[in-house]
């Protein structure tokens, strides 16, 4: 779990903190507010995917760790684009 946590915290600032300078997308709220909420939600989405969801459907282990980490970092870089439709 603690790996898993690593993993989705440093994949989502980095998600969160590099995608709007490749897109030359200007953070609506700051850089800050976009690190944050990326963050928080990516890892509680990778706890909730790791721990409920994936044994549901069989995974667990490495597999469903790497699964877990991928999917919050790709629903971080959402987030993104959440916040920047609600302003």
């Amino acid at each position: 779990m603690v790996v898993l946590l690593l993993i989705t915290i440093v994949g989502s600032v980095l998600v969160t903190w590099l995608l709007p300078k490749a897109f030359h997308s200007e953070p609506p709220y700051g850089t800050a507010v976009d690190i944050l909420v990326g963050t928080v939600v990516a890892v509680i989405w990778a706890v909730i995917t790791y721990q409920f969801i994936l044994p549901l459907i069989g995974l667990s282990g490495w597999l469903g760790l790497l699964l877990s980490a991928l999917d919050s970092i790709g629903f971080a870089a959402v987030m993104l684009w959440v916040l920047r439709r609600i302003k």
